[in-house]
């Protein structure tokens, strides 16, 4: 199956499908000790030795998935399995609070567990006067391949754009080590916690600061797409890809206020970036969707820089 989906895994997602129409869609968004079971998680990781000719290769060993006996990949000694019960754990601390319940909008697993993933609902947000949908995710490798990744990444409810603003100070993105004890980990926790604290703070400053500053539409797609990481784009597909873009910030309603602006330039590419469908679909399409959702998509943080030099 393409996409990273395989025979051993499966999603939850709320409300909406999740990728290539497979998993358990639910209306209501559920808790840890739910979603671990709607999205098949509830297996274990093991460690075993690993021999070459008979022979056991010191400081090495295989991670198995125990439910199906499938060999996720090889680690090294200091290596320290994080279940995936430990993962749901783990983000609840993130999130915990006496008055709200931590609940999980989509949560599921790639390439047979090597990979499992998790998104949080935080607490929505006004910028700019938009409703801004907040999210917590966590991803995890079971293949020695990443360390724990936890971050924040935000929609606009109007139009679906995932924005993944990217700051100096606020970290979107951070990162936990195999190697850390329970101990480490929960601390760990409660910092991840502060990162998300001062990134959604942050948020209104940055936006604050695009929508004062003023654009030169053309001058900014020239310079766009003379980037070092764009600029190998052939020009046909460039042409398409501006004439797309140039519809969407001089036409889409939700921009109208914001034109002229850096703000309304990056809500334009991240219409784009978030909801334009390839003209030509490849297998790994929906796979990149997530990979986007989770580290950021390279033309709209490219986007950004310029944005914030302009």
């Amino acid at each position: 199956m393409s996409a990273g989906l395989m025979d051993y895994d499966w999603m939850l997602s709320v409300k909406e499908r999740p990728w290539h129409g497979i998993g358990t869609v639910v209306e209501d968004a559920p808790t840890s000790d739910e979603a671990i079971k709607m999205a098949k998680l509830d297996w274990k990781v093991k460690q075993y030795t690993v021999k070459a000719n008979g022979i056991v290769l010191p400081g090495y060993y295989a991670n198995i998935r125990t439910d199906a006996n499938i060999p996720l990949g090889v680690v090294k000694e200091r290596y320290k399995i994080v279940q995936n019960n430990e993962a749901f754990d783990f983000v609840d601390d993130i999130v915990k609070s006496d008055e709200v319940e931590c609940r999980y909008e989509t949560a599921g697993s790639l390439w047979n567990g090597k990979r499992i993933f998790l998104l949080v609902k935080l607490p929505n947000q006004n910028l700019l006067g938009d409703d801004v949908e907040n999210y917590l995710f966590f991803t995890n490798s079971h293949d020695g391949t990443s360390s724990l990744m936890a971050g924040i990444t935000n929609v606009r409810v109007v139009c679906n754009n995932t924005l993944q603003l990217a700051m100096k100070e606020a970290k979107r993105v951070w990162r936990c080590r195999h190697t850390l004890n329970i101990k480490d980990k929960q601390m760990q926790a409660k910092e991840s916690l502060g990162f998300a604290v001062k990134y959604l703070d942050d948020m209104g400053k940055v936006a604050e600061e695009l929508v004062a500053k003023k654009i030169d539409e053309e001058k900014f797609f020239r310079e766009l797409f003379a980037t070092k990481k764009l600029a190998t784009m052939n020009e046909k597909n460039r042409e398409k890809v501006v004439t797309r873009m140039h519809l969407i910030y001089n036409e889409k309603d939700d921009l109208q206020n914001f034109r002229g602006t850096a703000w309304g330039m990056y809500n334009a590419i991240a219409d784009y970036c978030s909801n334009t469908v390839p003209l030509r679909q490849t297998k790994t399409y929906a796979e990149n969707k997530l990979a986007d959702f989770f580290d950021g998509n390279v033309m709209l943080q490219t986007a950004q820089d310029l944005l914030m030099v302009a």
